[in-house]
């Protein structure tokens, strides 16, 4: 009889314990899918700055979260000659939500400025363009009318 009552006492035990194993892995914590994970990592980019007209162009530009410029992340070409195509690469921070850049800045003028705002689990493209003119003196001409110069300069920007 002893052994019936050990025997029946083993059966219930391993019941008990196969089913707080079977429910213990249906609560375990999922893990995140892989993907997800992904989205939310540092990004690499590529830049182009395609320069044309008669002088020098230039251009820049950082990353931003909630609106304010990621440290680290700022970028300045100049000079970039006429005829002449720049290109290069970055990383983009997983906190970028935005995007900040200028084209052809001059004393006294920004340029030509944009800003973008994005998505930072999804990818961002972008494209500014930006003309600046001067006025040197015709000097040939006792200093009479303007000789006009115009740097023109777009910037491509993938991630």
């Amino acid at each position: 009889m002893k052994s019936k009552h050990i025997t029946a006492s083993l059966v219930v035990g391993l019941a008990v314990l196969a089913a707080c194993t079977e429910r213990s892995a249906l609560t375990a914590p999922s893990a995140r899918p892989l993907a997800a994970t992904a989205s939310l990592a540092d990004r690499p980019y590529t830049w182009s700055l395609k320069c044309s007209g008669d002088g020098n162009s230039e251009a820049n530009w950082s990353w931003t979260a909630a609106g304010v410029p990621i440290t680290g992340t700022e970028v300045s070409v100049v000079p970039c000659l006429p005829g002449q195509t720049l290109s290069g690469s970055g990383v983009r921070p997983a906190a970028a939500d935005g995007f900040s850049a200028c084209v052809n800045p001059s004393l006294g003028s920004p340029g030509n400025c944009n800003t973008w705002m994005f998505d930072p689990a999804g990818p961002f493209k972008a494209q500014l363009k930006g003309t600046y003119k001067s006025c040197f003196p015709n000097w040939t001409n006792h200093g009479g009318p303007c000789l006009w110069y115009s740097s023109t300069a777009t910037l491509n920007v993938d991630s």
